[in-house]
This record gives C-alpha cells, sequence and structure tokens, in this order.
C-alpha cells in the first residue's frame, strides 16, 4: 500500500478514535501514536544505541535501554497481551531508522522466530507485532518464513560464557528465501546479543547478502538492578 494512503488512513483513525497515551492516560500524539510527547522524553536511551557487531551480524540498533518505562511497555506486550503497545513500540523503533537511514540498505524485516510451542502458549509473536509496524512505516515487507525457531531455548542471561553458543546451536534453520536479501532482524530486547547472531548466521549460511538487527531496547546487565536482571532474563 503507498505509504501516502498509510497517512491519510492514520489520519482519518486520529480523527475518529484519538490516540491516547498508553503510559499516563493524557492525549497521544495524532495522528496516531498512543504515547504523550512527555512519556516519550522519558523514555531511557542507552550508552550505545547502534553497534557495529563481528561475526555473521553486520549491526545493531536498540534505541532506548531497558528501563522504565521501556520495560513496562515490553512486558505489557509480551506476557499480558496489549497488543496496541506493539503499535507505539514499532512507531517508535521506525521513527528512530528512518531518522538515520538505516533502513535505506535493507530488503525484508525478519521477526525473530518463536518456537512453536512458546508461540501456541503466547498465541503471538511480539517480535512480529512490533515488527508489522517498523515494516509499515519504512515501506518494508515483512517475511517471517525466512526462518524457523526448530528448539525452545533457555535464557541466555545466568548460562556462562562457554555454555551460550551450546545452547542455541541448532536453534535456527533459515530458507533459501533468503539467498541475496539484506536481512534485518527484529526482537524487542536485546542482551547478550547471541539470539541474534545464531540467527544472522544461519541466514547467512543460506546465502543472504547481509544481515542486520534492529531492536527496541538493550539491557544492560552489568548496571540493572536484581529484579531487572531476573526480567530480562524472561525467555522469548
Amino acid at each position: 500500500m503507498p505509504q501516502w494512503v498509510d497517512t491519510k488512513l492514520d489520519w482519518l483513525g486520529g480523527l475518529l478514535l484519538p490516540p491516547r497515551c498508553v503510559l499516563c492516560g493524557d492525549r497521544g500524539q495524532v495522528p496516531c501514536l498512543d504515547l504523550c510527547r512527555a512519556c516519550e522524553a522519558g523514555l531511557p536511551v542507552p550508552g550505545q544505541p547502534f553497534t557495529h557487531e563481528s561475526g555473521p551480524l553486520r549491526s545493531c540498533f536498540a534505541p532506548f535501554g531497558y528501563g522504565y518505562p521501556m520495560d513496562h511497555l515490553v512486558r505489557a506486550l509480551k506476557y499480558r497481551g496489549q497488543l496496541a503497545v506493539g503499535r507505539v513500540l514499532g512507531t517508535l523503533l521506525a521513527g528512530r531508522l528512518e531518522a538515520l537511514g538505516l533502513h535505506a540498505g535493507v530488503d525484508v524485516v525478519l521477526p525473530v522466530p518463536l518456537h512453536p510451542a512458546r508461540h501456541g502458549e503466547r498465541g503471538f509473536n511480539q517480535s512480529a507485532e512490533i515488527g508489522r509496524w517498523v515494516a509499515r512505516r519504512l515501506q518494508l515487507r515483512v517475511d517471517p518464513r525466512l526462518a524457523v525457531r526448530r528448539r525452545d531455548t533457555r535464557p541466555q542471561v545466568g548460562l556462562a560464557v562457554e555454555h551460550r553458543h551450546h545452547n542455541l546451536a541448532g536453534a535456527f534453520a533459515a530458507s533459501t528465501a533468503a539467498r541475496g536479501l539484506r536481512i534485518a532482524v527484529l526482537d524487542d530486547v536485546t542482551t547478550t546479543g547471541r539470539t541474534l547472531q545464531e540467527l544472522a548466521g544461519v541466514l547467512m549460511a543460506a546465502g543472504a547478502v547481509s544481515v542486520d538487527a534492529w531492536c527496541v531496547a538493550r539491557a544492560d546487565l552489568r548496571t540493572a538492578a536484581p529484579a531487572e536482571r531476573l526480567r530480562a532474563a524472561e525467555p522469548a
């Protein structure tokens, strides 16, 4: 759908149902962002939002820190099924990506896959809920068929370094449809980065030209409070 059509639909939707901030309840931002300017200004920012990664992952971008209220929003989507928050998170991430032009070298968005058992329990993939709004804003296509999660892995946090790679080994399988594509894998939160690296590895082995990672937030486990470390360690 052309972007001007999306824009007109957003303005029409905003007129019929004015946006309301999901955090404080005040008026949201036109045309249809359910987050007020004051709450957006209070979102935590990581010390290093963009990193050039080594190995199969070319780069990783995460514009927000995993602290309050961003952690509240992520958990509201992920564990309480508040799907409207997916639009808020996707719109915020897309806006930062667009401002920096990081989408220019990308052909397709791939939400990090959930294992079928976990998808069945939750009923949705939180990364896909965020990703569809990112793709809509940036006029990119989403293709969740590029990879699947074959093993339901343990959380990476809390594992010794030498066990992290083994935990994720063979967790993903990529489709041959990845060949020739510049792919952005999308996740809600990145912590150790091992999941993103493992997924990027199988995509590159399947013939992808490049793989970047786009995440809403980055958790810094060195400075997080104990309770926050536990929340960040929750499974995907």
